[in-house]
């Protein structure tokens, strides 16, 4: 009778697989279970989706590991839960990002997903790609990217790899800042990222990886990440290399935790918002809130009080013993960060896409003289800092005349401006100190200057192009040459910690950076708006700027 009962609950078990799987998915044995994933047969990929890496996290709490491995098999052929988040952000029709395909969003949302190549056994130690989504630290999700073109490149080009995305927590659940919270709740969203990076470091060789060959990836939020765990490393090592697109950590925007707390934060508004009221006790009333209640309200705080930037779009700088301790940007200048391979980069035109449309919606557009009084107050407005009228002064002859790409010199030279502060400037500023020679350390610059077809003139090279040209998740596009490009690249760095002969390594005295264009990819000298950049990289601009604090 116990014979029949357990052969009962074998059937019920596979019947409650999908159909489509029967007993011919992978399968894959973690410290989180066993799961059973889908085979690919057409681009001979294996795929695992939705594997936890870490118990569901109670809110504003450091996650924690699995404690208890669940038995039986578990299916891995649909996305986990993402992270709770506002609508997908969208300018000129243009989203920041492939839509979320996971069905749900909850607070229990730390899952990780696997692209391998077929029949990757234990044996094989793969290198593997790990990617960090971006999303401004508010929105975005594992789900959004797919490494199925990836990793087929790499099958094709006998170089395999192992691809691997993940969620963590973002907006308020995970970059939430006060006096009042305990340094553990101060940015969880990174110490999820973290709590990933350990699980594969653990788990690597069950699916067929190499731990010791980690590469970290990611891009704009993800590629500042990049930088955060390089500035702010693991006890533990748990990658090998970096990959940075569009995102730096020392850009603007890292703010002292307790700035949350002055009248307008983030923090203020939440807690008077939601009756939890101030002081110590406020934190754990916002915690032990139910999410149905929490949530509404939370959203209600996401309106941007400084430019464009939502309140939690941002790292806080905590005190000693929390995760972010130091200043970002005085550990760039400091040289204070790991001495490990990385390859790092921006689009031409990052700021285009993300100062949103509004400048070119003047009608009439301005005349001069109050074009620069709307430029000086976007400028002042996107500093937490007090900008002096002399840098602004200064700055508005630095931009007076923007390669055009609009109707609007308004909105060229503030989105000219907008890339040189938030990406192009402080990447020269890592670059500079990275590749001095007595830190003799690998690093690689790229400039990323094909514009995608189909989309409006005045965006340009807008913030995110280049990941259509990665086959990662975002539609296809024709320029299939610098597609096997830049998977190249990528992949060569993946396995042998080097993009290339053809991709030199970038010294402060040759300033060559990897130019990547359809058709005339090719090192080239790094010349655009230096005297620019070299204004703003001055250490008292960037005190004005806060990049140093209030």
């Amino acid at each position: 009778m116990l014979l029949q009962d357990s052969f009962k609950f074998l059937l019920l078990t596979l019947s409650l697989l999908p159909a489509t799987l029967g007993s011919r998915g992978p399968i894959v044995n973690t410290s989180s279970g066993s799961y059973i994933g889908v085979h690919d047969a057409h681009n001979n990929v294996d795929v695992f989706k939705g594997i936890r890496y870490a118990s569901p996290p109670k809110r504003f709490t450091p996650a924690a590991p699995i404690a208890t491995k669940p038995e039986g098999l578990q299916s891995a052929v649909a996305f986990g839960a993402d992270c709770p988040q506002p609508p997908l952000v969208e300018t000129g029709g243009v989203a920041l990002g492939p839509p979320l395909q996971a069905m749900n969003q909850s607070e229990d949302c730390l899952f990780l997903n696997i692209w391998r190549p077929a029949s990757t056994s234990i044996k094989n130690k793969l290198p593997i790609q790990v990617y960090i989504h971006g999303g401004g630290l508010f929105e975005g999700s594992g789900s959004e990217w797919d490494g199925t073109g990836l990793v087929r490149r790499s099958i094709t080009t006998h170089k395999p790899i192992i691809f691997i995305t993940f969620n963590y927590r973002l907006g308020v659940l995970g970059f939430i800042g006060s006096a009042q919270t305990p340094n553990s709740a101060l940015n969880v969203g990174l110490q999820d990222q973290r709590r990933a990076l350990r699980w594969i470091q653990d788990n690597a060789a069950n699916f067929g990886g190499d731990a010791s060959r980690v590469t970290i990836s990611g891009e704009s939020a993800g590629a500042r990440s990049v930088h955060l765990h390089y500035f702010f490393p693991d006890s533990r090592k748990t990658f090998r290399a970096g990959i940075s697109s569009s995102g730096t950590s020392q850009a603007p925007g890292t703010v002292p935790c307790e700035w949350h707390d002055r009248p307008g934060g983030g923090y203020t508004i939440l807690s008077n918002i939601t009756d939890c009221g101030s002081g110590t006790a406020s934190f754990r009333c916002l915690q032990d809130l139910p999410f149905d209640t929490f949530w509404p309200l939370a959203l209600s705080t996401y309106q941007p009080p400084v430019g464009s930037r939502p309140p939690w779009s941002m790292v806080c700088k905590g005190p000693q013993g929390s995760f972010i301790d130091e200043y970002p940007s005085k550990k760039a200048l400091d040289g204070d960060f790991l001495d490990l391979p990385i390859i790092t980069g921006t689009n031409l035109n990052e700021g285009n896409l993300l100062i949103g449309a509004s400048f070119l919606d003047l009608s009439p557009q301005p005349a001069i003289e109050e074009e620069n009084s709307i430029l000086s107050g976007f400028i002042a407005g996107q500093s937490i800092g007090n900008v002096s009228q002399d840098t602004i002064t200064q700055l508005l002859g630095l931009y007076a005349q923007p390669e055009r790409v609009s109707n609007s010199t308004l909105y060229d030279r503030a989105a000219e401006w907008f890339t040189d502060i938030g990406f192009l400037a402080p990447q020269r500023q890592f670059l500079k100190v990275a590749s001095a020679k007595q830190r003799n350390q690998n690093v690689w610059a790229y400039s990323f200057q094909q514009q995608l077809p189909g989309f409006p003139a005045f965006l340009g090279v807008f913030h995110s192009t280049d990941l259509y040209y990665l086959d990662i998740g975002s539609n296809p596009v024709p320029a299939q040459k610098l597609v096997m490009q830049m998977q190249d690249f990528y992949i060569s760095f993946v396995n042998d910690l080097n993009p290339g002969n053809f991709w030199p390594k970038y010294t402060e005295e040759s300033k060559i950076v990897m130019r990547l264009l359809d058709g005339e990819a090719g090192p080239i000298v790094d010349t655009l708006r230096r005297n620019q950049t070299d204004f703003l990289s001055q250490l008292e601009v960037m005190e004005e700027f806060g990049q140093f604090g209030l």
